[in-house]
């Protein structure tokens, strides 16, 4: 049976702020073989991009016991806000649970923007 995953907008209705670091919401991607996360951002952002993953049965829990791993790939320079608008669409084949992007600041200021989208099966 197949299983479809969005097009789904996942960032907050308007946006984040980058005035500060965000770290978005945990998604559920078990039942996903391969998915991507689209992120846009606009205004002066500058940072870094990354990833993090959990095998957890719910990581918001406070009884969690895996906790967020950071994804050990290297993204493009593209990837990371440099100081102008912009987006780069990021692809997973991931065997993961759970996956929630993190944008930490270094400078600038400006909205960003998430959206996944996904196939797998059941």
């Amino acid at each position: 049976m197949a299983y479809e995953l969005g097009p789904k907008i996942i960032s907050p209705q308007g946006g984040h702020s980058t005035a500060a670091s965000v770290t978005g919401a945990w998604i559920p991607v078990a039942k996903q073989t391969l998915f991507s996360i689209q992120l846009k951002w606009t205004g002066t952002t500058t940072g870094t991009m990354t990833f993090e993953v959990s095998n957890d049965e719910n990581p918001n829990a406070t009884t969690s016991v895996m906790g967020p791993t950071v994804l050990p790939t290297a993204f493009p320079a593209a990837g990371n806000p440099a100081g102008g608008p912009s987006s780069y669409p990021f692809d997973f084949e991931l065997p993961w649970g759970w996956i929630r992007y993190v944008f930490t600041r270094s400078a600038g200021t400006g909205l960003l923007f998430a959206a996944i989208a996904g196939k797998g099966s059941a």
